[in-house]
């Protein structure tokens, strides 16, 4: 289980400017619980370059550095918390790359044991890491090429095919392409681990706790943000699972599609 956060925005932009300086402390603070690992991941052309470290976000100088710095227009940031039996590492550290994508997901896939049963034999060997999460973004980039480039068409094909043969807490995810952010939606509010969010101080109120998986988008004249929850987000829209949020990269135009498997 992790935190997301992704953003598009006009000009070459840092992170802490985008969120402002408390809110950017208020989302790094989430790193206290998801510890696990960070990471960065950022456009200033058409591919992306990242940062990542197996270490907490919160105590690592780089981290704060890259954040207050204008890296690119488009990116996002990842804070791990690692499901239980999947290594904390470099290579299971998110985000990941293919090609001119990069992903990152919050949520764990189960069973373990059949992961290997998600992609086809010539996808599993491009497989860096040992995560549900990379073969997600795989199984999602061997959909888009299926789909000849619908993206869209390619998160319903995936959302659907892991539902069907695995128990997903959550498939939410940011996506970059060259040319977009897709921020996707897709988790189930039953498969929160309630009670050990309250045992672990995650959350005040019930309904904070209810509401970890849930996303949320801001847009405004120069930027498009999108993050999961757990820290203040007023004046934030939500994203209702079952649905992906697309911002066009050159115009910033956003638009909030359904998740509808063909």
């Amino acid at each position: 289980m992790c935190r997301l956060l992704g953003y598009c925005s006009r000009d070459a932009a840092s992170v802490a400017e985008l969120l402002g300086t408390e809110s950017f402390r208020a989302f790094t603070s989430l790193s206290e619980l998801h510890g696990d690992g960070w990471g960065m991941a950022w456009y200033a052309g058409s591919r992306p370059a990242a940062w990542k470290s197996a270490a907490r976000a919160g105590s690592e100088p780089v981290y704060d550095k890259l954040a207050w710095q204008p890296l690119g227009d488009l990116g996002l940031v990842h804070l791990r918390w690692a499901t239980p039996g999947l290594a904390v590492s470099d290579v299971n550290t998110h985000p990941f790359r293919y090609g001119g994508y990069t992903f990152a997901h919050n949520g764990a896939i189960h069973p373990q044991e059949r992961l290997g049963e998600m992609l086809p034999p010539e996808w599993e060997r491009r497989l860096a890491g040992s995560t549900d999460s990379e073969r997600y973004f795989l199984h999602l980039m061997w959909r888009l090429a299926e789909r000849d480039g619908d993206m869209v068409a390619a998160v319903a094909d995936t959302t659907a095919a892991i539902s069907q043969r695995y128990t997903a807490s959550s498939l939410n995810a940011i996506l970059l392409a060259p040319d977009a952010l897709y921020a996707i939606s897709f988790h189930d509010r039953s498969m929160v681990p309630a009670d050990l969010l309250w045992e672990l101080g995650h959350g005040e109120r019930p309904e904070e706790v209810a509401a970890y998986f849930d996303l949320a988008y801001q847009v405004t004249d120069d930027a498009v943000l999108v993050a999961s929850s757990g820290w203040p987000m007023p004046g934030w829209t939500p994203l209702p699972s079952g649905n992906v949020l697309v911002t066009d990269r050159r115009t910033l135009a956003t638009s909030v599609l359904p998740i509808t498997a063909s």
